[in-house]
């Protein structure tokens, strides 16, 4: 494959991953609010796992073109992980507090911002041996159902705001207002298969494309996950920073945030691992986890010091992260 063709598959592959995550999460939620199922659950767990789809179908397509001959391809399954954590608080969360501040409610401040810090920090005590197992991996996928069940029972006692996309809600609204038909439902339903077929092939074409990329630079299968499929795949978290931001709807951009951190590191990194046992080099133990657990406690200092994330802080944050890419891209580790 040419380096071309290789940037091809890469630039259709996200839009595809893309693309297919919003039909995914957009049809699911009609689905599961046809059904009865409560929209403050379909925005905690639907739209949460939604936006981190893309991380999850480019780590387990990572993880199963892993060979014993090349035992490094999903490198980029962790390398996505903890570049979309990072991406996530200090590109997309610094780009949303600097197009309007973001208020911190006190539920975030003291459950949800600690409780995605201390769901990271067990991410990064898995690769202290120097690798992720599948035990390991069994461990943090069953985290996801804690945190989902944790989630549903806060929800019902009325404790948190629907982390629903507002783009999403509206269209929740139209289509609920219609008459549900045996069409309806089958449109929804063949609109999911298609939306998890189009994850399926999009990571296959971004995995193809990332690993000629890397080998036609030289690079380690690392440095590509933490920059270009890290930004890649969190393309839907930065529609929804700008459309929450612009509807100052930032508890919703805020919570957004924080479930896809967790759920990128207790199901994209628990699912990757299953798998595949994924091996840890000593400079993602040494740099890339402590910066991503850095960012993780500055947002949360921020939070709790002023009880807001401005625009200064956002332009620190935004400012930070451009010096880790760079420091990534040139040390080429």
């Amino acid at each position: 494959m040419t380096i071309w063709l290789a940037i091809l598959f890469f630039v259709l592959g996200t839009i595809l991953l893309v693309k297919a995550a919003d039909w995914l999460v957009e049809h699911a939620a009609m689905l599961a609010e046809g059904l009865g199922v409560p929209h403050m659950v379909v925005g905690l767990t639907i739209v949460a796992f939604g936006t981190s789809a893309p991380e999850l179908a480019a780590g387990i397509g990572a993880s199963l073109r892993t060979t014993d001959a090349d035992p490094m391809v999903n490198q980029l399954a962790l390398g996505a992980v903890i570049g979309s954590n990072i991406a996530n608080i200090a590109l997309i969360l610094a780009v949303g507090a600097m197009l309007f501040p973001i208020v911190s409610q006190r539920s975030v401040r003291t459950k949800e911002l600690p409780l995605m810090l201390l769901v990271m920090a067990a991410g990064c005590a898995t690769m202290l041996g120097g690798s992720i197992g599948r035990v390991e991996g069994g461990l943090l996928l069953a985290g996801v159902f804690l945190y989902t069940y944790d989630a549903y029972a806060a929800a019902r006692r009325g404790k948190l705001v629907a982390m629903v996309e507002p783009h999403h809600e509206e269209q929740i609204e139209r289509e609920l207002s219609k008459q549900h038909t045996p069409r309806w439902w089958v449109r929804h339903m063949v609109m999911v298969i298609v939306g998890v077929i189009g994850l399926a092939g999009g990571a296959e074409l971004l995995v193809r494309g990332s690993i000629t990329i890397a080998e036609a630079l030289g690079v380690p299968q690392m440095v590509i996950g933490l920059t270009l499929v890290a930004v890649g795949t969190s393309l839907p978290e930065v529609a929804t920073t700008i459309s929450a931001a612009r509807k100052k709807h930032t508890e919703i951009l805020l919570g957004n945030i924080i479930g896809s951190n967790v759920f990128n590191t207790l199901c994209v990194l628990g699912a990757s691992a299953l798998v595949r046992p994924i091996t840890v080099e000593r400079g993602t133990l040494t740099v890339d986890a402590p910066v991503m657990m850095g960012f993780g406690a500055a947002a949360w200092l921020m939070a709790v010091t002023r009880k807001h994330i401005g625009r200064v802080e956002g332009a620190l944050l935004l400012a930070a992260y451009a010096g880790y890419v760079a420091w990534v891209v040139l040390s080429a580790r």
